[in-house]
């Protein structure tokens, strides 16, 4: 699909994530009692310290509940010479 690799992907996932939180003004602690009983603290904590990567079920939640819309990259087109 793209040439992007996994561990980066997530990456910038995660720093959009961490980027909203700081929109706003929320920290971990915040976050995890808004999805009380839907993700484990734990999950929440790891994966925003970049410990571990999360599921793409935990993302979708993160990314719902923060109200984030992630779009793909658009390649840049190479110029052609004259």
């Amino acid at each position: 699909m793209y040439d992007i690799p996994y561990d980066a992907y997530m990456t910038m996932i995660r720093k959009a994530i961490i980027k909203r939180m700081n929109e706003l003004n929320l920290n971990p602690n915040q976050l995890s009692e808004i999805l009380k009983g839907k993700i484990p603290r734990q999950t929440i904590y790891d994966f925003l310290s970049g410990k571990t990567d999360a599921r793409s079920e935990v993302v979708s939640e993160l990314i719902k509940v923060l109200k984030l819309e992630l779009r793909p990259i658009k390649k840049k087109s190479k110029k052609r010479g004259k």
